[in-house]
């Protein structure tokens, strides 16, 4: 009843941002703007959003590594499973697909895994606010945009200060996590616990100052390349704006994607981006246009390539899903395991 409530709620959402977005701009309008827009800048948008992936990659490869070495390769079709599972499912189910799949397949504790996961989108937030508000800086920015990432900035230092607790030190973090689990009730504790656990269990590689190193140059990476692919849209319109604004738009419409909203999160990433390019003085309906093409541009791609892998795998999306959420249930409903002691070692 829980999920299938909160499945309308996103669908709500959605639907919400999505009228705003119709009313503050004509529907005619907005589909003649995609008419006349060069579509052949969306090929080197699709190799350059493509490359990003394989980025993402590498960097899951130093973030896993101190679970079991993995190759970029063979992480690469996981990782687009995952991505694709999110475009077409609710709830984020491609977090859960992505962490069964990379246990299943490599022999890895599937709550480590998620872990990993965690680890990876918390990177991804803080990048993508890093990128807004060093625009807002440099170009400014409207009531709207000031709004998200004060809203998004407490939110992220809370998260990172946990971060850095926990990287530091692990043992210690788990058993303040356990002292915290008693004021709760005692059906909810294995499950706090358990996340907990794969959560520190999954920054085991970062305490490596290399690891670390790579983890931020590749986000950083992975980030400015999709600001790439929103410039190459950004031409197909012929909308003559400065990249920061491009830079501004990924950070801003990607943190929106954090809201539980429908799968592939349309509506309020189409929403945000518009406000944006309007800050850059584009017309409202090209903006609209825009950030409709933009949000395809980077849906279509992962999606096709994800359902492809898939295929070669001989599995299903509806198969897959339905045994990662059972053993990812049945995982956090079990009593904890303790978590390894750190040795002293260098710290990240």
């Amino acid at each position: 009843m829980l999920r299938r409530l909160r499945i309308w709620i996103g669908l709500a959402i959605s639907l919400l941002f999505i009228a705003l977005l119709l009313r503050q701009s004509h529907p005619r309008e907005v589909f003649r703007a995609i008419a006349e827009a060069d579509f052949v800048w969306l090929l080197p948008a699709v190799a350059i959003f493509c490359a990003a992936l394989w980025v993402r990659a590498v960097r899951y490869e130093h973030i896993i590594r101190g679970l079991k070495p993995v190759p970029a390769a063979a992480l690469f079709p996981i990782l687009v499973i995952g991505n694709m599972a999110n475009n077409l499912l609710p709830l984020r189910m491609g977090e859960l697909v992505r962490a069964y799949l990379l246990g299943e397949r490599n022999k890895i504790s599937r709550m480590a895994s998620l872990g990993t996961g965690v680890t990876e989108r918390l990177f991804d937030g803080l990048t993508c606010l890093a990128f807004l508000a060093g625009m807002i800086l440099i170009l400014g920015a409207n009531g709207i945009i000031y709004n998200i990432t004060l809203i998004a900035l407490p939110i992220f230092a809370l998260v990172l200060g946990v971060f850095i607790a926990c990287l530091a030190a692990p043992d210690a973090s788990e058993r303040f996590v356990g002292r915290l689990s008693h004021a709760l009730p005692e059906r909810f504790r294995p499950r706090l616990m358990r996340l907990a656990v794969s959560f520190i269990e999954g920054l085991r590689s970062l305490r490596d100052p290399r690891a670390m190193a790579w983890v931020v140059a590749t986000s950083i990476l992975a980030w400015t390349m999709e600001a790439a692919v929103f410039w190459c849209v950004g031409q197909a319109f012929a909308l003559g704006i400065p990249f920061g604004y491009y830079v501004m738009a990924v950070g801003a419409g990607n943190l929106a994607l954090t809201a539980p909203t429908s799968p592939g999160g349309t509506g309020p990433f189409e929403w945000i981006v518009t406000q944006v390019l309007l800050l850059a003085l584009v017309p409202n309906s090209v903006a609209t246009a825009y950030a409709f093409t933009a949000h395809f541009t980077v849906l279509l791609p992962g999606t096709l390539l994800g359902l492809y892998y898939l295929w070669a795998m001989h599995l299903s999306l509806g198969g897959l899903s339905a045994r990662a959420e059972t053993a990812m249930d049945e995982k956090l409903t079990q009593a904890p395991a303790p978590i390894p002691t750190y040795p002293p070692g260098p710290r990240a």
